[in-house]
């Protein structure tokens, strides 16, 4: 007999699920790692984990790996130099909801996107496909409809140097951004509770609605600079993301998905108590990216 749940997360260096694991962890979980690289995972983390090495896109590794298994937290990887990136999520989706008919887990929690409810061919509709394969399981589901996560700035790092925050999309076009250790703690929580069933939709909306300009304007008060928002051609940006080493299908999918959220169709829900997490954009920003931007 289980003195604790069998609770398997397949992202454990990731910026949510690294997050979730340790919140599982401090609640008294040995949780089940799935991850090809065990030796980069912390010997103090391998120490409380059971972990299983293997490849996600494995049906038979993740189906074996999930068994007994009560509740699963499932984030799809991105991969920027994938030469099918839909092709991909497809996939994984595909062998999330085999492990999870197959082995009966009771509660799943999957990192979707905002967005996700809108059925086209971009990256946030895809999500929407996999959610609609976990759901056809009729097991307890969660999805987990993020906004934009505070993390994507890192990568912002080399121009915020320079004073400038690039974007494709509109400068004023307002949206809920998260701290990924926010989105994690719910899926902790979740994946815990045994007190919700069917299938759920729960969006993450960070503290506040925040444009391109707001963030510029904040990052310009941490890091004690101006910082300018600058609105690029989509040409450029596809440029810019097969010089950082995209693959040409993944640089065309995210301009396709950000074409996308440029037009407003991605709309949010109301914001809410449940939706609105607590970590604000300067807070994250003074500790992660100021360093980054200052050194």
């Amino acid at each position: 007999m289980k003195n604790t749940p069998k609770i398997v997360v397949n992202t454990p260096s990731g910026h949510v699920g690294s997050r979730t694991l340790q919140l599982l962890i401090q609640a008294g979980v040995h949780p089940t790692i799935l991850t090809r690289h065990p030796s980069k995972l912390s010997p103090e983390l391998q120490s409380v984990t059971d972990i299983h090495e293997g490849d996600l896109f494995d049906g038979g590794f993740v189906i074996e790996s999930t068994k007994e298994a009560d509740a699963l937290l499932w984030v799809i990887p991105e991969n920027p130099k994938s030469d099918d990136p839909l092709g991909d999520i497809r996939a994984l989706g595909k062998i999330a909801a085999e492990a999870v008919s197959k082995n009966a887990i009771g509660r799943t929690v999957f990192l979707s996107s905002g967005g996700a409810e809108v059925k086209k061919e971009t990256l946030i509709g895809t999500l929407g496909e996999v959610e609609e394969m976990l759901n056809a399981t009729g097991a307890n589901v969660l999805s987990l409809r993020a906004g934009m996560m505070f993390t994507n700035l890192l990568a912002d790092a080399g121009m915020l140097k320079e004073g400038n925050l690039v974007t494709s999309t509109p400068l004023d076009l307002k949206s809920g951004w998260n701290d990924p250790r926010d989105v994690g703690d719910i899926a902790a929580a979740r994946l815990l509770s045994t007190g919700w069933s069917g299938q759920l939709v729960q969006y993450v909306q960070g503290p506040e609605d925040l444009s391109y300009a707001d963030v510029a304007g904040i990052l310009s008060g941490v890091l004690g600079k101006p910082i300018k928002a600058v609105k690029i051609a989509d040409e450029d940006l596809h440029k810019g993301l097969l010089d950082s080493g995209a693959s040409p299908a993944s640089a065309d999918a995210m301009i396709a998905m950000l074409q996308s959220v440029s037009t407003g169709e991605l709309t949010q829900a109301p914001r809410s108590y449940v939706t609105t997490t607590p970590t604000t954009l300067a807070s994250w920003a003074y500790e992660f990216l100021r360093p980054l931007v200052l050194e």
